[in-house]
């Protein structure tokens, strides 16, 4: 293989390892009470196999490495999965989605999912920095969401976007150093966005039995006077 890719010039595409970054979606953890949802397998254009999900690119704009994410449905799908168990919901996994598309027995809900892009692309520049060449890097997973009540009635629809840019964007003078230098590190921040999301849709939570919020007692303590 390895004479092969040297005649032909072809480089092998590296395979990402994209992984669910838990807790990283702000106000996403412990927010449901552990209601059952069943979660049928992703569906998308992007399923199984090797799918090309962008590549590093040299200052003139040639692509150095094209990079590859494998199954990237089922990848989506286990985040997911993770995603809806911090939350505080228990997920129930199928095989297939059923034929009436409704909750099967024992379950309180049914979640489908559709992977529209995936994808990351790191850009160098020419310019060189004391931390190194200078580059950019962008990062998007966009799916669709179906979430059914046992009746088989819609009860939450939309499109989520997890998106990561390195460097993060200037907030007035101020510059920032990338945060990530990896393109499946970028990329897994990206997918953690779009599955942490979902649990912030004002109608995904309406439809689901929330946590109690405890009420913090009010201090008693006096309050003690200011210094200038």
């Amino acid at each position: 293989m390895g004479l092969v890719l040297a005649l032909t010039g072809c480089k092998p595409r590296p395979h990402l390892k994209v992984h669910y970054l838990p807790d990283f979606v702000p106000g996403s953890q412990n927010i449901f009470r552990p209601a059952k949802i069943a979660v049928t397998p992703t569906t998308g254009s992007i399923g199984a196999g090797e799918y090309q999900a962008g590549a590093i690119y040299t200052p003139d704009g040639m692509v150095q490495t094209p990079l590859a994410v494998v199954d990237a449905a089922r990848v989506f799908n286990n985040a997911l999965i993770k995603g809806l168990t911090d939350a505080g919901l228990v997920p129930v996994p199928l095989d297939s989605s059923p034929d009436d598309g409704k909750p099967p027995q024992g379950a309180d809900f049914i979640l489908n999912s559709d992977l529209e892009q995936i994808e990351v692309n790191k850009r160098f520049g020419a310019n060189q920095t004391i931390h190194g060449q200078y580059f950019t890097m962008n990062a998007v997973v966009r799916a669709k969401f179906e979430l059914k009540n046992r009746d088989g009635q819609v009860m939450y629809s939309g499109e989520i976007s997890g998106i990561e840019n390195e460097p993060p964007n200037p907030v007035g003078a101020e510059v920032f150093l990338p945060l990530e230098t990896e393109p499946v590190e970028s990329l897994s921040v990206a997918l953690s966005r779009a599955v942490g999301q979902l649990m912030l849709q004002p109608d995904f939570r309406a439809a689901l039995p929330m946590r109690a919020v405890v009420a913090t007692p009010a201090s008693t303590a006096t309050p003690q006077a200011s210094h200038f």
